[in-house]
């Protein structure tokens, strides 16, 4: 089983992988350094799933990915929540007052801008992946640049962990999608979550009158949030995380918006991922 992550050995996506995976015994993890270029792998048949973050309890969600989602025609098979520990990473010679550069991915940084701003006289690149910008140390031989990433990338790539748990909130994780192609999807018989995509018209009360479909069936909606329409400025699409207890309630609701609502599409029904220990 070929499973695409974005980043390397060590990162977030790899644990999230491992993690929901982790009773397949013939795993192996595809690593890709953009998520483009994660999606583009399973469009081509060179992975059987992908594995997406879309979402952090402290950097919001990943909007750019949701725009991707778009763009392909991927069903969801399922998501894992990981509880996520940053860690400033340095080489072994290396000491915080000596750091000038750290490095890390865009959603990483975001998580610990608290810390970072209290090093003086420090600038913040943006990198890829965080596990690849603490392997990038070793490398390299960086003294003066420190990483943001996990203890384990730290461990693996043989870095020295300069502070530890310098995300801003001790309550921080990541939510990760598992994607698939649409022809592959199979019905999860345990569902009970969806996520959906729609648009409705410019009049007052517009949105309102489709999300109270969901109080009437006594569905749960879990988010939602808008993403701008390419070509079509001032004009916004929905995206909609759904749960439920009843499948016929769910199934009503979804025909009901099908007739109303415009451009609809559902990403699939799957099961809702353990919540994580904060």
């Amino acid at each position: 089983m070929k499973v695409g992550i974005q980043g390397v050995k060590a990162s977030f996506h790899d644990l999230a992988a491992r993690k929901y995976f982790s009773k397949a015994p013939d795993l192996e993890l595809i690593e890709h350094l953009s998520f483009p270029d994660l999606l583009d792998g399973l469009k081509s048949k060179d992975l059987d799933f992908a594995v997406m973050a879309v979402e952090n309890a402290i950097a919001g969600s990943i909007l750019s990915n949701y725009g991707l989602m778009e763009n392909h025609d991927f069903k969801i098979v399922g998501e894992v929540f990981v509880k996520i520990e940053m860690a400033l990473l340095g080489h072994k010679h290396s000491d915080i007052q000596n750091i000038k550069v750290v490095k890390s991915h865009p959603m990483a940084l975001l998580q610990c801008q608290k810390y970072l701003r209290s090093l003086p006289n420090v600038q913040l690149v943006e990198s890829d992946d965080t596990a690849q910008s603490a392997k990038d140390i070793v490398v390299n031989g960086e003294v003066h640049t420190a990483a943001v990433a996990s203890v384990l990338a730290g461990d693996e790539y043989g870095l020295k962990v300069l502070k530890k748990n310098i995300e801003t909130d001790s309550a921080n994780f990541t939510r990760f999608l598992v994607l698939c192609r649409k022809e592959d999807f199979k019905q999860v018989e345990s569902a009970n979550k969806s996520s959906i995509r729609f648009e409705v018209k410019h009049d007052p009360g517009s949105l309102a009158k489709v999300l109270a479909i969901f109080d009437a069936y006594e569905i749960n909606m879990t988010k939602i949030h808008s993403l701008p329409i390419l070509g079509r400025p001032y004009h916004y699409a929905f995206h909609v995380d759904l749960e439920w207890s009843s499948l016929d309630d769910y199934t009503s609701a979804i025909k009901w918006l099908e007739g109303r609502a415009l451009n609809f599409s559902s990403y699939g029904e799957y099961k809702s991922g353990e919540k994580v220990l904060l």
